[in-house]
């Protein structure tokens, strides 16, 4: 009998957070009152289907979704023959687990029919064989989506796609097992039967085979016979259920032998057999066995470049085969007993019904419900005329009528209410009143949050509970550490990620995550900027930060009560005196704070780490800036709660001011200065790439770094103190040279003004000014870097003048620190070299003004 596998059971083991599974056809309810329930209770949150483009349309005529597009991402894939494998493919932290089978994703399918699936379980980064077949899987599933899901918003491939971001065991480079193999079939690639005899590598003795739909030429047999030329040839059949010519019986040198036993119980019913396998034996070889979801006929087994089923087979090798075969019942099938008259009778008055069902008639696909509109594929209007749209709840109601169409950037948009919106299902079009087209609406930020990880889902948690009484600092801390420090996969490459929110022509985007929609409109908004590639959790964790601030920058930065409520509408409030007795305690304040001290200490000087270890050469630039504007947007976070949070007692801060100057000077020190063993710094980010240098996440960490200046109290002191002494002239000359080398870093850059001023005026509104002046500085040093010639020779320097050089080019403006005869020393940010020597000829030098209203004019 067939070894029962139960999807159930391998969900009860735990640690899975993905997954993604593949039908031909599919009873939607099933699988969402069932399959998926059984998935998200067991911690199985991010959830796609992929399934036949024909079957799909079929589907949302006779059983509908309800949840597609909202707690599970639903894809149709349309192939040149039928989207025919059958997979579930689990992805976890640790583990992950592949089920490639001949079960469709019905009840039947699940419940009722003799199956054959296999289950490979993925144990860890030291699975080799395990992680090269889901290595294999996965580059199919990435073909299927970019060849076979034309028209289909580039957001819901993106979720797709972010089942692989659950699994990073999947980045590693095993040796594959020659004894486990993945057999895949697609229209224009290898067919399965030429990956199938590759395997073989000597005589064949015997050849078994079982499945219920054979073509109608027989092909697949006669390929089999004529090729390999067994010496003994076995089909197994189910001749009450099976789909096979009658003249099967002629076909000479082929045993046909009944399976009615195959896959029962011995106390059950004999019920539909469905499942499909090949096993070879070989006299002078090892035997192959394959079970999959090819059935023995031609579409399955030879595809060629213009048809042909994409299809999925397991093959084992060797021993491996021999008692898997055995272990399923298909090892000994010769002595099964041979079909009758009466089982071919049975045969040949089977209704001539194929496994595919007809389509529905009606043009279906994917629409994305972003915000108040709803966009989808136009090529989807093609030979409609008059169309007219609506909206639709799940039980098909209507809920509302769309306006206009409109046609942006290549794709069809209907406007509508948002809340409208959140009520849909479906999208319809009809004409004279009759459906002529529908999509499945794929809601964006509900799908999003389905497929946060487990620590994206904390961090969120954690950042919420800032605004409560009770704040969770030490899992705030742990998931931010965690994300920033121990997941070297959040480091940006040069590749770019793309707005996943629209569909695309654009090729080569399959390996390009994505991240929050809310960020994708933002940097719609802002224009040019194009965000750096980043892990799934380490873009979450900016996302949530950057949407927070901006939901921080909406309130008003007047002081307000518990209530919400500013200084002016408290007069005359008559609040029960009861309602103001709040369950923090000092004591219970001085107890969270104590905490936050300590998890934001560790937090820095794990940053500081990371500096140290770049100045040493032991962390490239790219690595380190990243995780810094992450820890920047974390302090800044928490920088808000003061004086807001109800945790944070009045003329407390949640940031200790030393730790906040420790960590600038410390990126002072370390991030600005170039030496003989790199040439890359925030100054010098050439060597990068322009579109490293360029991104929005550069820009961003710059703007933070203005902040953290600003917070810092770093202010450009020009003005020499009477009896200043010498320890006090050196910091005052350092924090001048940090000035100048911020005012730098801004360029004129929007993005990086605007990080700067909203992360400013998310603490207080009257402290811009401070912004203001040091884009003066810098429109000053850009202005006086244009026209050198016309600058003060270098031999009349001055303390605290700033120096050009006169001939080169990249150069990093400096201030000087004083000179002596024809020498002048310029400061230099390293604590390690902190004077910079040069000939007074070489330079071009002039004085500074600064925080002077008047220098706008």
């Amino acid at each position: 009998m067939l070894p029962k596998i139960s999807l159930m059971e391998e969900l009860k083991k735990g640690g899975y957070e993905a997954s993604l599974t593949t039908t031909y056809n599919a009873y939607l309810p099933f699988y969402e009152e069932v399959v998926l329930r059984r998935l998200v209770n067991a911690g199985v949150r991010h959830n796609v289907l992929l399934m036949d483009a024909q079957q799909y349309a079929a589907s949302l005529t006779v059983h509908p979704p309800r949840l597609a597009g909202r707690q599970y991402s639903l894809l149709p894939v349309r192939v040149p023959g039928a989207f025919h494998p059958k997979l579930v493919f689990l992805t976890g932290k640790t583990k992950g687990a592949i089920l490639i089978g001949s079960h469709n994703m019905t009840l039947a399918g699940f419940g009722f029919n003799r199956e054959m699936t296999n289950l490979v379980r993925i144990q860890g980064d030291d699975d080799g064989s395990g992680i090269a077949l889901a290595q294999a899987v996965w580059t199919e599933i990435e073909y299927w989506l970019d060849t076979f899901t034309d028209g289909i918003p580039d957001h819901v491939r993106a979720m797709t796609r972010r089942v692989k971001e659950f699994a990073p065991w999947l980045n590693m480079e095993p040796l594959p097992d020659t004894r486990l193999g993945l057999l895949a079939a697609r229209p224009g690639g290898e067919s399965l039967w030429q990956q199938f005899i590759a395997l073989l590598g000597g005589e064949t003795a015997r050849i078994s085979i079982g499945g219920a739909f054979f073509d109608q030429e027989l092909n697949f047999l006669h390929r089999v016979k004529d090729e390999l030329q067994p010496k003994r040839m076995t089909v197994a059949v189910d001749p009450g259920t099976v789909q096979m010519p009658v003249r099967a019986h002629d076909l000479e040198g082929v045993s046909f032998v009944r399976a009615d036993g195959l896959g029962c119980d011995e106390n059950s019913e004999n019920r539909y057999l469905h499942a499909k396998f090949i096993l070879a034996e070989q006299t002078g070889g090892a035997s192959i066995f394959s079970s999959g979801s090819a059935n023995p006929s031609r579409p399955a087994w030879f595809a060629d470049g213009i048809s042909g089923n994409v299809e999925l087979m397991l093959a084992r090798v060797g021993n491996e085969a021999e008692l898997t075969a055995n272990a399923l019942g298909c090892g000994d099938i010769h002595n099964l007993p041979a079909l009758t008259t009466e089982d071919w009778d049975a045969i040949q008055v089977n209704q001539a019904q194929e496994e595919e069902t007809s389509s529905a008639g009606i043009r279906s696909g994917v629409a994305l419900a972003e915000d108040t509109r709803v966009l989808f594929d136009p090529s989807l209007l093609t030979d409609f005329e008059d169309l007219s749209f609506t909206l639709n709840a799940a039980d098909g109601s209507e809920v509302c009528q769309a306006g206009g169409l409109t046609v942006e950037d290549g794709f069809a948009v209907l406007d509508f209410e948002a809340r409208d919106i959140d009520k849909a299902t479906t999208l319809h079009g009809t004409i004279a009143g009759g459906v002529v087209l529908k999509l499945i609406l794929h809601h964006a930020g509900m799908v999003e949050e389905q497929a946060g990880s487990g620590t994206q889902r904390r961090f969120k948690d954690a950042l919420l509970s800032l605004e409560s009484d009770t704040p969770d600092i030490a899992l705030l801390i742990q998931c931010i550490d965690k994300i920033i420090f121990d997941e070297d996969s959040a480091v940006p490459t040069q590749s770019l990620r793309k707005s996943g929110a629209r569909s695309t022509d654009q090729p080569n985007e399959s390996d390009v995550p994505e991240t929050l929609a809310i960020d994708v409109s933002e940097m719609k908004k802002r224009g040019k900027k194009r965000r750096l590639e980043h892990s799934s959790d380490f873009a979450y964790l900016l996302d949530a930060l950057i949407f927070h601030l901006r939901m921080q920058e909406e309130k008003s930065h007047e002081e307000t009560d518990r209530f919400g409520r500013t200084e002016e509408e408290q007069i005359g409030a008559d609040d029960d005196s009861d309602g103001q007795i709040t369950t923090l305690t000092s004591a219970k304040q001085a107890d969270l704070l104590r905490i936050c001290h300590s998890k934001v200490r560790t937090i820095i000087n794990r940053m500081l780490s990371q500096l140290e270890a770049f100045s040493e050469g032991k962390q490239p630039l790219p690595k380190v800036l990243v995780r810094l504007l992450g820890v920047l947007a974390v302090l800044r976070e928490l920088r808000t709660c003061d004086g807001r949070a109800a945790w944070v007692a009045k003329g407390t801060t949640t940031v200790p001011r030393d730790q906040r100057l420790h960590l600038l000077e410390a990126v002072m020190l370390n991030l600005f200065e170039r030496d003989s063993s790199t040439d890359t710094s925030l100054l010098s980010l050439e060597p990068l790439g322009e579109d490293f240098r360029e991104s929005d996440d550069v820009a961003r960490l710059k703007g933070l770094l203005l902040w953290l200046a600003w917070d810092c109290g770093l202010t450009l002191n020009l003005q020499k103190p009477f009896r200043e002494s010498p320890e006090a002239g050196e910091q005052r000359l350092k924090q001048n040279a940090m000035i100048l080398a911020l005012a730098q870093i801004i360029l004129s850059d929007e993005v990086v003004i605007h990080e700067a001023r909203q992360s400013i005026g998310g603490l207080t509104s009257i402290e811009l000014e401070w912004l203001q002046d040091i884009q003066r500085l810098a429109d000053d040093c850009a202005a006086l870097g244009r026209d050198v010639p016309a600058l003060q020779k270098g031999e009349n320097a001055e303390a605290g003048d700033i120096a050009f050089h006169r001939t080169a080019q990249d150069w990093i403006i400096r201030m000087v620190a004083g000179r002596n005869g024809n020498k002048v020393s310029l400061v230099a940010l390293r604590e390690d070299k902190p004077r910079l020597i040069y000939r007074a000829d070489h330079l071009a030098v002039t004085q500074l003004s600064f925080g002077d209203p008047s220098a706008d004019a």
